[in-house]
């Protein structure tokens, strides 16, 4: 920062001088807008500046998670979206351990059985046995 600091004054101190020493109000005001784009330049460099996703994103985001919540509530009473649930994490564990094989039996490991709020507790324990192996695999890289 210390190193940057020198050398935007380095190049605008010209510039100010000649802003001041000059006759002619158009070479100040010229030296002026000089100073002023090469501060401005260092400014914009040095500052970081906050990603604001857009709206559809946000709206995208939502809708994935309303589709989820869904998803979640019939498979309280219905067996494919219990199929699909148990799809997702099966994704989830073909990415981590990279084998379709070992993924499906750890899957299969997983029972999520019942109906009503039985499933909702078998989901949350089952939830909870992922994020485990997520995390350890994770401390195994």
């Amino acid at each position: 920062m210390k190193l940057r600091l020198n050398i935007a004054l380095i190049l605008t101190v010209p510039f100010v001088l000649v802003a001041i020493f000059a006759a002619s109000y158009l070479v100040r005001w010229i030296a002026v807008l000089i100073v002023g784009t090469i501060l401005l330049a260092f400014i914009l460099e040095e500052a970081e500046l906050p990603y604001i996703p857009r709206r559809g994103e946000q709206k995208r985001r939502r809708e994935d998670f309303e589709r989820l919540a869904d998803i979640i509530k019939m498979a309280k009473k219905g067996s494919v979206a219990k199929q699909i649930v148990l799809d997702s994490l099966l994704e989830i564990y073909e990415i981590v351990e990279e084998d379709r094989e070992k993924a499906k039996a750890r899957v299969e490991n997983l029972k999520i059985t019942g109906s009503g709020n039985k499933f909702l507790e078998d989901l949350e324990k089952v939830l909870e046995i992922v994020e485990a192996d997520v995390n350890e695999s994770r401390g195994s890289l």
